[in-house]
């Protein structure tokens, strides 16, 4: 109540400077004054009760948004995650495949090679034994 006596001291003092009128404590001026406070601190309280309404509606609001947010991201990153995993497989069997060809190209190669000097081998052979019985007719008609 102290609060107020002193309030009320103030607007009567005011009142007298300024307009040279002399208030008592009883005066329906004050009365109004006082319904006039009331009424800003009603308001007050209620546009305060209003604002945390509002405040937690948006901490909940923004709650669903970071958890809506995060699952889009995580959706987002595990699509990104099977894309790359795709490419990389594809990229991997391009390579295998790539791989096996030249290898099969090699093998290729290597089996003409062996054929050439198989052909040539098996001709010495025939040369040499061709030489073997030249050498034995020449010995055994010289002998």
């Amino acid at each position: 109540m102290n609060g107020d006596s002193d309030a009320l001291n103030r607007i009567i003092e005011e009142v007298a400077v300024r307009h040279g009128i002399s208030l008592g404590r009883d005066d329906p001026v004050l009365m109004v004054y006082t319904i006039n406070r009331q009424l800003m601190e009603s308001s007050a309280r209620i546009q305060q009760e209003a604002l945390e309404k509002y405040l937690c509606s948006m901490e909940k609001s923004a709650g669903r948004i970071h958890d809506q947010a995060a699952c889009a991201l995580d959706r987002k990153m595990r699509e990104a995650s099977a894309n790359m995993r795709q490419a990389l497989q594809q990229e991997a069997e391009r390579l295998f495949n790539q791989q096996r060809k030249e290898i099969q190209a090699i093998n290729h190669h290597m089996l003409e090679s062996h054929h050439k000097w198989r052909r040539f081998a098996v001709f010495n052979v025939a040369v040499s034994v061709l030489a073997v019985v030249t050498a034995g007719a020449v010995l055994w008609s010289g002998g």
